[in-house]
């Protein structure tokens, strides 16, 4: 009777272990449009945060699957390019702050994302590569959204 009883607690030990996934990527992180992380990203240098509180970070940190990083890496590298492209085109000090800090919120994501999402990194940190040459007041607004992004994104 007790080594039924032992048996039975080990396998529902095992099967609980073995069933235990990793949390999905917030519903919040695809779900969003390109106006909706631009909107987001107009806090920065303060706290951006996607509907429902969720960190940009959190969403490069909890891609799953193949279908995720090409969901979410759709919109986010569209809003990098479009930053990037407000910065080379005027010289937007915004557009550099929130840029600097989506580069660095999805570097801090994807630094622990077991390398799934360090070719969408990459792409965003090669939008923002060069930038800083655009004028002093731009490089100060990329340092400041890196800094920023890289703390809490």
């Amino acid at each position: 009777m007790r080594c039924s009883a032992a048996l039975a607690v080990g396998l529902a030990l095992a099967m609980g272990a073995c069933t235990k996934a990793d949390p999905p990527m917030p519903y919040a992180c695809s779900a969003t449009d390109q106006a909706g992380y631009q909107r987001a990203l107009r806090a920065a240098p303060a706290t951006v945060r996607l509907p429902g509180g969720v960190a940009i970070s959190d969403c490069l940190r909890k891609v799953r699957t193949d279908a995720d990083l090409q969901n979410l890496g759709a919109v986010v590298h569209v809003v990098a390019e479009g930053l990037a492209q407000r910065v080379r085109d005027g010289g937007d000090v915004a557009a550099a702050r929130q840029l600097g800090y989506l580069a660095a919120a999805v570097d801090t994501g994807a630094a622990h994302s077991g390398g799934i999402s360090a070719e969408l990194a990459r792409r965003v940190s090669v939008a923002a590569s060069g930038l800083s040459e655009v004028s002093p007041a731009v490089s100060q607004a990329l340092t400041a959204g890196q800094a920023a992004g890289a703390q809490d994104g």
